[in-house]
């Protein structure tokens, strides 16, 4: 089993990566990243990043045209076989939402499996 974390470059990111170490801890299983951001010919995962995680999470690759994220992350949460999706959220506007739709609603919905929607931490802004 597998516990998938949507990543993020953001406080709410790091806080969705948080957690979903944390749970895998208590389950001793697997964590498994997936890039929520276009990769625009960024290296994945980061040099930085893969350090810091290095023998605690394995890194997934985006399929090369993948046309939504969120909805490859529901994908590949059902072909892991995960127990568990993880993703950080943040507070929009009734505008914000429906003029630009949001991944973590089509996650949350879309999902066969259980998803832990997590904020950032105040001091992580």
């Amino acid at each position: 089993m597998t516990i998938l974390v949507g990543y993020t470059h953001t406080a709410e990111g790091a806080a969705a990566l948080r957690h979903g170490l944390a749970a895998a801890e208590l389950a001793r299983t697997e964590v498994a990243l997936f890039p929520l951001f276009a990769l625009n010919g960024e290296r994945w995962p980061s040099a930085e990043l893969a350090s810091q995680l290095q023998g605690k999470a394995r890194f997934v690759q985006p399929r090369a045209n993948s046309p939504r994220a969120a909805d490859e992350l529901v994908d590949l949460g059902n072909e892991l076989d995960a127990q568990l999706i993880v993703i950080g959220v943040r507070s929009r506007s009734r505008v914000g939402k429906m003029l630009m739709g949001s991944d973590a609603q089509a996650v949350i919905l879309g999902a066969s499996i259980p998803v832990l929607s997590v904020k950032a931490d105040d001091d992580e802004h």
